[in-house]
């Protein structure tokens, strides 16, 4: 008897909790992001009510100066846009409190920790003075998501991880070489998004 009190006892707890906490990301949200470059297209998944799969397909700009060591010139500017391919789970953890502040959560609109992973096929249009390679990063991120009216909304994040580059030459002595690049870096996203 003691035992069936006691869960029943825990299973009021539980659906009390559970009530008191119904704010959940949305089942399926599509949009579209930009401010200037990169230009995205993307989808959000719910998997938990917290808990949502980014997809993305995103078209951004690399920007680079070589100097050469002796050279009394500037290096000259070059670019490079390139499509890039990122999975993204985003846990957002603070829709309970929105919600009982009156804010909106509509279109996911919250703050969120995520694991920003990235691939950069190796291709991409240039200037003819950049080489691209493959390349893979992995960025824990800190971001949030506010609305502007009923389909636009400002997302900004920020993260710092890693990256590598994955390079391949073509010696003229009839070899190829590669080899792996790898370093930290810090990733950044300042974005106005319309959802559809």
């Amino acid at each position: 008897m003691k035992i069936l009190l006691t869960v029943v006892l825990l299973l009021g707890i539980f659906s009390t909790g559970t009530k008191a906490q119904n704010a959940s990301v949305e089942e399926n949200v599509w949009g579209v992001q930009a401010l200037m470059l990169p230009l995205s297209v993307y989808n959000e998944t719910k998997l938990t009510n917290s808990l949502a799969l980014r997809s993305e397909l995103a078209f951004g700009l690399s920007f680079t100066s070589y100097s050469y060591i002796g050279s009394n010139t500037r290096g000259t500017l070059s670019w490079a846009a390139l499509p890039f391919a990122i999975v993204e789970p985003r846990f957002y953890y603070n829709l309970n409190r929105r919600v009982e502040k009156g804010k909106r959560i509509d279109g996911n609109s919250g703050n969120y920790w995520s694991l920003f992973a990235c691939y950069q096929p190796g291709f991409g249009i240039s200037s003819g003075d950049i080489d691209i390679f493959p390349a893979a990063y992995i960025v824990p991120t800190y971001g949030l998501r506010r609305n502007m009216g009923k389909r636009f909304n400002f997302e900004f994040a920020v993260g710092l991880g890693y990256g590598w580059e994955f390079q391949k030459y073509d010696h003229p002595d009839g070899h190829t070489y590669s080899h792996t690049d790898s370093d930290v870096l810090f990733n950044s996203r300042v974005a106005f998004g319309y959802l559809f």
